[in-house]
């Protein structure tokens, strides 16, 4: 997998980032216990604040001198200013700007380029999957957007994060800011619970990949403690991973890693560091930039630095392998069948797919090929060699840009083979895959049932289901390679 942004990162395993941890679960007496306090339904929210709606030109006239050594690497630079950044699931961004005076700070939104204020204060947000806001004022009272106005639902909190399911986790404000605060859960049918562990911030997972760190589970909460320890639990299971280094703030991926700040704090900025939960190391990549507030969502990391200044990069390059055949775009839209993605022919050799209906997500699904000799780059992507006696007669790709992870059920799509010059006296054509089987590493492999036989020129291998109730999940930045195999 890759996920680092730039070629000048480097992987770091010493320093005060990197501290003792391993992926194995384990009673931390910091965020294990269950101390003494009261359900945030218990305590009134403290009034969100009336503020009249600011015009866009109130932002923008905030934003502040470039960043030099930012936008050297890679960073384009967003106009107006903040003190904290949330990105949203559709690609728009939630920030707190850095004004007025005191910890709570006006509400922006910034989608389509464009800059729109709210109504209210916070001093911390969150969104949901769903792209609700939520927001907690210095007061401790605990909101959520509808979309012209706020909703009261409890009180006495901190921080607030919103778990995959849409459920809510909290930190109490019963103690002093720094030391480490008790966490709640709360969902509509359930009301409020306390969760095992103290912290000083929380931050959810919605990456939906069985991750090795956490022996196999998916989602789950990140915890950071006042000493900048990193813990990971995932509902439902016993104890909390802890996993390498300190950090001041995080901010996870949707492919199996996360960014943080490192620890302790600097009024300057933080380094960024990048963490691969699929790589197996303890090393962190160092990243370009500093800063005081991160955030990502599928396709770019968001950084505030200590300036107020507000940037973007993409979570990872724009594409990992370049086929140098030919290149088509398909449009998926949610509850539509796609048209068939057409490639022209390519050393003799075309090739159609046609996907099913999409079921959630929409955005453009990119298909280029290649033979494979030389013609992909990087040349990292090895022979088809998946069932013996078969030679690959192309090898195409798909790739997702992204902001949404685009669905299309459970069955692989249909692929169409024409080759001018025929097949060589080959009979049966098979799909084999090159995907990431575990760990980060990928291999390939025949798709259970995805053969046909050749009629003259031209091989139709149709819809299969994939094993073990697999779904076709095409997420921003994925670029699953496919081989069609003949003998």
């Amino acid at each position: 997998m890759t996920m680092s942004r730039s070629a000048v990162a480097v992987v770091v395993a010493i320093g005060v980032l990197i501290a003792s941890g391993c992926g194995t679960h384990s009673q931390i007496p910091s965020v294990g216990s269950l101390p003494l306090s009261t359900s945030p339904g218990l305590i009134a929210p403290a009034p969100m604040a009336k503020t009249p709606i600011l015009p866009a030109s109130v932002m923008l006239a905030s934003t502040k001198k470039p960043d030099i050594a930012m936008e050297s690497a890679s960073y384009t630079q967003i106009p107006g200013s903040a003190s904290l950044a949330v990105a949203a699931p559709d690609g728009s961004l939630w920030v707190l700007s850095d004004s007025p005076a005191g910890p709570d700070k006006f509400i922006w939104h910034y989608a389509n380029s464009t800059w729109t204020n709210i109504g209210g204060q916070a001093s911390r947000l969150a969104v949901a999957p769903d792209g609700t806001l939520y927001a907690i004022n210095s007061g401790g009272g605990i909101y959520s957007w509808n979309g012209s106005s706020w909703n009261a639902i409890a009180g006495g909190a901190s921080d607030i994060a919103v778990d995959y399911d849409g459920s809510l986790f909290v930190l109490t404000n019963a103690v002093a800011a720094g030391t480490d605060r008790a966490i709640w859960h709360y969902t509509i049918t359930g009301g409020w619970s306390q969760s095992q562990g103290t912290g000083i911030r929380l931050v959810s997972s919605w990456d939906q990949n069985d991750e090795g760190w956490f022996n196999g589970f998916s989602g789950g909460m990140y915890v950071l403690n006042s000493i900048g320890n990193i813990y990971h639990e995932v509902a439902g299971q016993p104890g909390f991973v802890q996993l390498p280094g300190q950090a001041t703030e995080l901010t996870p991926t949707t492919e199996g890693g996360y960014y943080v700040l490192a620890y302790p704090r600097n009024v300057a900025g933080n380094n960024i560091y990048y963490f691969d939960l699929d790589s197996g190391s303890s090393a962190y990549t160092l990243e370009p930039g500093l800063g005081a507030s991160i955030s990502t969502n599928s396709s770019a990391l968001y950084v505030v630095n200590a300036s107020g200044s507000i940037y973007s990069s993409p979570v990872r390059a724009a594409v990992t392998w370049t086929l140098g055949g030919s290149t088509t775009s398909i449009s998926a839209t949610n509850g539509q069948t796609p048209g068939a993605g057409n490639l022209t022919a390519y050393n003799n050799v075309a090739v159609s797919v046609q996907f099913n209906q999409v079921t959630s997500g929409s955005g453009v699904i990119v298909l280029s090929d290649a033979l494979n000799n030389g013609d992909i780059s990087p040349n990292t992507v090895p022979a088809d060699t998946s069932t013996s006696g078969y030679t690959p007669v192309i090898y195409f790709s798909i790739f997702n840009h992204g902001p949404q992870t685009i669905s299309m059920g459970t069955d692989a799509p249909a692929v169409a083979v024409t080759k001018s010059t025929g097949f060589g006296g080959a009979t049966t054509c098979n799909l084999d895959l090159w995907v990431d089987t575990g760990g980060g590493s990928r291999s390939w492999n025949a798709l259970p049932g995805a053969t046909a036989t050749i009629s003259g020129n031209t091989v139709s291998i149709p819809t299969t289901a994939l094993p073990g109730g697999s779904t076709v999940d095409v997420k921003p930045g994925d670029q699953p390679i496919i081989a069609v195999a003949c003998h």
